[in-house]
């Protein structure tokens, strides 16, 4: 256990200003680490074997803390990342149709003509904000895919209006008090200002698109139109509410934290010359001179190592919800006392896990092989692990592979040499300050020298 002070509090004032090096010294203690966070017991769990425990074999041995749940619940109501049991249950058989594979076809064909549009646009040689590009593109990305719409001014407002929800939902989930949202502080002012923005747009696509009754064969039409007809199902489909409530989960979650993925894969690819060169043949191979479609997903390999590889360094989120034991059970032959917190954190684990060699050194895809005779994969876990998976995890890995792809084919990546970038650990991790590269557009189906 580290030194942590009295009752935890002199470490959770670093793991509040510095999370992400908070959770590596803790993580450096072992499997599971125990430390006092107030008055609550905190277990750090970094293995493989106990994550599994946690979130699949006995998940009905802890639950979501409830003060997180009042936090994020602040902004995505009772939507699949914030609810539980029956409720989850439900909302989850509502929502996953709309990840079925004839949709994911469809949204494939988005995703590349946005790309295209992007690449496009740019000059023949172009100093392009990474984090910046990668934004704005998973923005229009998802508001065409979720409501069939294009991206406006107003869509760029809500990029803006999602990053200051973030910073502050960061800042909330941190602060021993919780606050109510109603006070008349300038942060409270600038949460509500931003919430308004997001749930205004939200709430008026979904009113419009109540009334005309019509199909688009979007996101937002699938939620509206698929009911509950499973064995343990009521019949029903989503209410307004609960529509509203996946809607602005989708929305916050379906660019701004694959943005972040996008950002760091780039950053890893601008320093490491060989894993470039061995993207652009693949992409040259399977592609040539046309476009990259759904159907080219499984020719990608390489290009999917490297973004799982860049998801292992920088995860779309540094922590999962922290769990609640709600009976005294056991980890690793270690008591868990009832109401003890149990933290995940994949930022630590994906860096720590002692399962996988060599773990915080990039290593362009080893994550997938076996390690030790041992499978490492509940010790990766950037989606999640067992039932409550992230339900677009397929979507998001497609996204990116296909991004990828659309770009390279297109052009060449460029890193000032004075790169470097630090991690922001907001709701997904961003390099902070942005991410500055050169952009050199190629000639058709060739590598420009």
């Amino acid at each position: 256990m580290p030194r942590t002070g009295f009752l935890g509090l002199s470490f959770a004032q670093r793991l509040r200003k510095h999370p992400l090096a908070g959770l590596t010294e803790l993580a450096s203690y072992g499997d599971i680490a125990h430390t006092w966070m107030g008055p609550y017991r905190l277990y750090l769990v970094n293995h493989p074997d106990l994550i599994q425990q946690v979130l699949a074999t006995d998940r009905k041995k802890f639950r979501k803390e409830p003060r997180q749940i009042a936090v994020l619940g602040s902004v995505d109501g009772a939507g699949l990342v914030t609810s539980e049991g029956e409720l989850w249950a439900r909302q989850r058989r509502l929502v996953q149709p709309a990840f079925h594979r004839d949709q994911l076809a469809y949204y494939a064909g988005v995703i590349v003509g946005k790309t295209s549009a992007m690449v496009d646009g740019w000059q023949a040689t172009q100093e392009v904000d990474v984090t910046t590009a990668m934004t704005e593109l998973t923005l229009g990305v998802v508001v065409k895919t979720l409501f069939n719409l294009e991206v406006s001014e107003q869509a760029a407002r809500l990029g803006q209006a999602v990053r200051v929800l973030s910073e502050i939902l960061v800042r909330e989930l941190s602060q021993p008090l919780l606050l109510p949202d109603w006070l008349p502080f300038p942060e409270k002012r600038r949460k509500r200002r931003a919430f308004a923005e997001v749930d205004g747009f939200i709430q008026e696509v979904i009113r419009a698109r109540r009334a005309s009754g019509e199909d688009h064969g979007d996101l937002l039409s699938m939620l509206l139109t698929t009911v509950d007809d499973a064995d343990e199902g009521d019949g029903r489909g989503m209410s307004d509410q609960q529509a509203r409530d996946e809607a602005i989960t989708l929305f916050n979650a379906g660019h701004d934290s694959t943005a972040a993925a996008l950002a760091w894969t780039w950053y890893l690819i601008g320093a490491h010359p060989d894993v470039e060169a061995r993207l652009y043949d693949e992409v040259d191979t399977v592609l040539g001179d046309r476009d990259a479609s759904f159907d080219d997903l499984s020719r990608f390999r390489w290009t999917e190592m490297v973004a799982k590889e860049a998801m292992r360094l920088y995860p779309r989120t540094w922590a999962l919800f922290f769990r609640q034991a709600v009976e005294h059970t056991q980890l690793a032959g270690y008591p868990i006392p009832r109401g003890s917190w149990i933290y995940l954190s994949s930022w630590a684990t994906h860096r720590e896990c002692p399962v996988l060699p060599r773990p915080a050194e990039v290593r362009s895809g080893a994550l997938l092989a076996r390690a030790g005779g041992r499978d490492p994969w509940h010790g990766y876990f950037p989606f999640g692990v067992g039932p409550h998976t992230c339900v677009g995890n397929h979507f998001a890995m497609m996204e990116v592979v296909l991004i990828l792809a659309t770009v390279l084919r297109r052009a060449t990546l460029s890193l000032p040499e004075v790169a470097v970038a630090e991690p922001e650990p907001l709701v997904a991790i961003r390099p902070r300050g942005g991410l500055s590269a050169c952009f050199i557009r190629r000639g058709s189906g060739a590598r420009a020298e």
